[in-house]
């Protein structure tokens, strides 16, 4: 199987490849790696699995509908297939910067690599996910009543 592995840095994707493996082998493989640059006193470590949907339409030639079952469960409605399949966030520098506020700094996205209309959504994803925001002008959080 193909696997998309995207590593982010503040706001920045600084590296993506496409691996041959088995995911989980993979997934284990990159959470060693961020491991072994993660410092404990200053960050927490997180491995998170989500389950995430794409919609294909209709129809799909037989050998890419058992290579996308290979990869995740694949339905359909009338006129359009879905697949879900799993995506993988290693986060290894973060910081929780107030109460309701955590910054990631370092991740890495790991996926079954699907296309390239993917890989560029995902790489916005890890981008995203890595960038410190604003909260916008005059708002500010609300005190609680004692």
């Amino acid at each position: 199987m193909k696997v998309l592995v995207i590593r982010a840095e503040r706001g920045k994707v600084v590296k993506d490849e496409v691996v041959e493996g088995e995911l989980k082998d993979v997934v284990k493989g990159k959470a060693l790696e961020a491991l072994n640059e993660w410092s404990p006193e200053t960050s927490d470590f997180i491995v998170l699995k989500d389950e995430r949907e794409l919609e294909l339409p209709l129809p799909l030639k037989p050998e890419l509908v058992d290579a996308l079952r290979s990869i995740g469960s694949l339905s359909r409605t009338k006129d359009k297939a879905i697949m879900r399949f799993p995506v993988y966030t290693i986060s290894f520098e973060n910081k929780m910067v107030s109460e309701d506020k955590y910054v990631e700094y370092k991740v890495y996205l790991l996926a079954p690599y699907i296309n390239d209309d993917l890989k560029t959504e995902l790489e916005a994803e890890a981008q995203d996910i890595t960038t410190e925001k604003e909260a916008p002008e005059g708002i500010r959080e609300e005190e609680e009543e004692g």
